[in-house]
């Protein structure tokens, strides 16, 4: 006797129907099966080939999140393994970086001249960045000490730089292949795929880091995290890279010039990057240093740090399954600003943290607020940017956020040094309120009107 699926009147659609609720991302393509259509108010159902390309790029940020999950959560700690200071956390963080905000003019530069957007993604970012981050595993074979700290600087800016020469094609080649109409709920459904990639990555890599002695552990992390990305890239090369439309094609090849110089032209996107720029300072100062924090002040074990960092993604899945819907019904920028105000209050919570334990209703909370920003962030730049020039628009907002980034942590490094942890802690929340405050003042969400093309000969 067959079972009840999802499309039979008894199956699980159907009850939620008939209860009046509606099952997360259904009516989105997902990793496995067709995509159900309960809900047609929002328009722009994918195509075949958009249909295929949104399946392998939710498991494409699936296995991706694993390097992004160790780097965030451990790259501090791998410098702290080779006896490096906080200070050379910052350096370290901040170098990195800058590498990373030195790669997206002449990435968008690249893809606008030679197009092939899904070919740039796999060599660059989906290749030698994570042959580079492979380095990391060999380093303790190599070098100690200070020797060993510049040669993970090294093999980090190699994996910033090409990781992030390659967004501004990632990014275009994201606005094709999502409907407009359907993309807050699909990223939220792709993000949610990611959290559940941290939440297993997170904690296996502390207990990695606990059970194996010496750098035997690091070792296993980091050949894990090459593993997973070439999975990754693997399934990004099963995204078809469909041509952009003629207008684009035809506005681009009108558009010579100077893309900074463009791209600053847009009062409106230029107070966006302002506000972002203050965001990103105020998060990075702090954001390298809460689990050096856990590690050297509170004693905090390698399995504690990994269940803390998990921890977000495990409420973040509710803030995903809201927030997704809310972007597609509310916009971006409201979904930005709403959990924008709210961001702010968990830096400033980390000034009371006496135990490790009491982090969990920090970052319970942090998961849930975060996965509305990061749906927005992700979205804003494709929402705001005209079609055409969405690559030059995605570098400018992405070397804003890794220049910063470079500042941030160096700022951090020095007021931990002279004035503690704490202080650094109220200085990023003060600064996310800020940045927060700017976008909600004078950002728009819709784009500028292109410029006339010029009259035929």
């Amino acid at each position: 006797m067959p079972q009840p699926n999802d499309t039979q009147p008894g199956g699980r659609t159907g009850v939620l129907r008939r209860v009046g609720a509606r099952a997360p991302f259904a009516d989105v393509p997902g990793p496995f099966g067709t995509p159900q259509r309960p809900d047609t108010s929002l328009g722009d159902w994918p195509t075949g080939a958009q249909e295929r390309g949104m399946r392998a790029f939710w498991w494409d940020g699936f296995f991706a999140n694993v390097a992004e999950t160790v780097l965030l959560s451990y790259l501090g700690l791998y410098i702290v393994a080779f006896g490096g200071s906080n200070a050379q956390v910052g350096v370290v963080t901040a170098l990195a970086s800058l590498f990373a905000a030195l790669a997206f003019f002449p990435g968008a530069r690249f893809v606008e001249t030679h197009g092939h957007r899904k070919r740039i993604v796999l060599w660059s970012g989906g290749g030698i960045a994570r042959v580079a981050l492979f380095g990391l595993a060999f380093v303790p074979f190599f070098a100690d000490g200070d020797a060993a700290i510049w040669l993970v600087l090294a093999f980090v800016a190699l994996r910033g730089f090409f990781g992030y020469f390659a967004l501004p094609a990632w990014t275009s080649l994201t606005a094709d292949i999502v409907p407009m109409g359907m993309r807050g709920r699909f990223l939220a459904s792709r993000n949610f795929g990611m959290s559940l990639s941290a939440l297993a990555t997170a904690p296996l890599a502390g207990l990695a880091l606990d059970r194996f002695s010496a750098m035997h552990g690091w070792q296993i992390v980091w050949t894990l995290v090459f593993v997973t990305g070439a999975i990754s890239t693997w399934c990004y090369a099963m995204i078809p890279d469909p041509a952009p439309h003629a207008d684009v094609i035809d506005r681009s090849s009108a558009r010579e010039g100077n893309a900074l110089t463009d791209v600053l032209s847009d009062g409106n996107f230029v107070a966006y990057l302002a506000g972002t720029a203050v965001w990103n300072v105020a998060l990075q100062a702090s954001g390298p240093f809460f689990n050096v924090y856990l590690a050297k002040n509170l004693d905090a074990s390698g399995l504690w740090i990994g269940v803390l960092s998990a921890l977000p993604a495990v409420t973040g899945l509710a803030g995903l399954v809201y927030f997704g819907r809310m972007m597609d019904l509310r916009g971006t920028k409201h979904v930005m600003i709403l959990s924008g105000l709210l961001i702010p209050i968990l830096p400033a919570a980390w000034i009371f943290v006496t135990a490790p334990w009491q982090v969990i209703f920090i970052n319970a909370f942090g998961g849930l607020i975060w996965a509305g920003y990061q749906l927005g962030m992700m979205n804003m730049v494709m929402v705001m940017a005209p079609p055409e020039r969405r690559p030059r628009y995605s570098a400018a907002f992405q070397t804003v956020v890794f220049a910063s980034a470079f500042v941030g942590p160096l700022l951090g490094g020095q007021v931990i040094a002279g004035l503690g942890f704490r202080a650094v802690f109220i200085l990023s929340a003060v600064g996310r309120l800020a940045g927060t405050l700017v976008m909600l003042r004078f950002v728009r969400e819709t784009p500028r009107e292109p410029a006339p093309l010029p009259a035929p000969a």
